[in-house]
């Protein structure tokens, strides 16, 4: 079991901390117009338009200083994402691939929780010593977009471990309203590194929650679900429907490994669309077998590979079906729409966890005990091994669920 020790700053200038830093060049491309706030503070909405000649590693730094609506925590546990493997790789011409927003330079990692060690004067909901898990998607509360309660939209957002300083470090400053005391959950784990754990796997299945639960209106118990993409989102969104009350779970994905780790989350049928095409069957084909013709109530797209998927979702729909968008992908999506006509179905587009109560909710399921997320972990790293880890969970043939990086492995 691993010891957790609480720091006394007194210099914080003359204590140096390791954290794993991602910077690159700032260099727009002559054809992307920048909007004013990518101008003004040199982020990019879409980092592979603006960020060239990527670097990587370790760096010393002082142990952050907080304001006093902020907390200082030491980081328990933070997990490997696809985000983070696409914020390291670069196109043939040196800019990112990561189509998504950063702001560079960045500690990476946004996956996280920790150990409450120093508060600011004006905090009164955490105190030192609590443990917590601590939400990414940093909204700002004051524009029309968060005033109408789109808070993942938010207009100022900033993102930790992309786009503001996240957990691949020792320590992190973070404000108040974005830390979620888990000591309930190390109760019921009967151990501080499972719950610490615990919240760093909070992230992507509040991820999912945020779409099945809240954009999509919820899960009818008693409904069949199919989820196409056994990642961590995927994983996540099998063990979310086991707890809602689905009937009957399908999962489908071409990578063995991780089709047993869809099995250990909850999925009643595994399959690999590759292996049913060459059956002559597939995945829409089964559906319709294995619930009588009834369909799936939800389906969850977490592949991001529109071009093949969506053209089989359309065929596993039920009455009134919800098809939850949550991967992230760029390749065009052709497919019949009709179906969607037919039996009065949806496609629900969801981004982030932010507001409705979804990272609470997430962590009472894990403190209830109604959710073990931990099945999804296969590797655990230490701190001084962050890239390797990276690296480790973007090599598929090892079909890793989560990736762990600890400072106190």
């Amino acid at each position: 079991m691993c010891t957790f020790f609480n720091i006394k700053i007194v210099k914080q200038e003359e204590l140096s901390v390791k954290a794993f830093y991602v910077d690159a060049d700032w260099a727009p491309k002559p054809e992307y117009t920048l909007s004013e706030r990518e101008e003004r503070e040199k982020r990019g909405l879409r980092a592979d338009f603006v960020y060239k000649n990527i670097r990587v590693g370790l760096r010393d730094v002082p142990v952050p200083t907080i304001k006093d609506d902020e907390v200082l925590i030491q980081i328990g546990a933070c997990g490997v994402c696809g985000t983070d493997i696409s914020s390291l790789k670069s196109q043939p011409d040196g800019y990112s691939v990561y189509a998504g927003h950063l702001k560079l330079p960045v500690v990476l990692g946004h996956e996280f929780s920790g150990e409450v060690v120093e508060v600011g004067k004006n905090v009164t909901s955490v105190r030192k010593g609590d443990l917590v898990a601590v939400e990414q998607m940093r909204w700002c509360g004051a524009c029309r977009v968060c005033r109408g309660g789109l808070f993942n939209q938010c207009l100022n957002t900033d993102e930790a471990g992309l786009a503001c300083d996240g957990g691949f470090a020792e320590f992190l400053a973070v404000e108040e309203k974005y830390c979620c005391v888990i000591n309930d959950i190390a109760e019921t784990l009967g151990s501080k590194m499972a719950a610490l754990e615990a919240g760093a796997l909070a992230e992507p299945t509040c991820v999912a929650y945020a779409g099945m639960q809240v954009n999509a209106g919820g899960l009818k118990p008693g409904a069949h679900v199919a989820v196409f993409g056994v990642g961590p989102i995927g994983l996540a969104s099998i063990a979310l429907a086991r707890a809602f009350g689905a009937a009957k779970i399908f999962a489908f994905n071409t990578n063995p490994a991780r089709n047993q780790l869809a099995l250990a989350m909850g999925a009643d049928y595994v399959y690999n669309p590759d292996e049913l095409l060459k059956q002559g069957s597939s995945a829409g084909q089964v559906v319709m077998e294995q619930t009588g013709g009834i369909g799936a109530g939800m389906i969850v797209e977490a592949t991001g590979n529109f071009s093949k998927v969506f053209p089989e979702i359309m065929k596993c729909l039920g009455m009134g079906a919800k098809v939850v968008q949550l991967g992230i992908g760029s390749s065009p999506i052709v497919f019949d729409g009709n179906p969607l006509l037919r039996k009065g179905a949806s496609i629900i587009g969801s981004l982030g966890h932010a507001g409705s109560d979804i990272y609470p909710s997430v962590l009472r399921l894990m403190a209830a005990g109604r959710i073990d997320m931990s099945k999804m972990v296969t590797a655990r790293y230490h701190l001084d091994q962050t890239q390797k880890a990276i690296e480790a969970f973007a090599n598929r043939s090892l079909g890793h669920g989560k990736v762990l990086v600890s400072q106190h492995y």
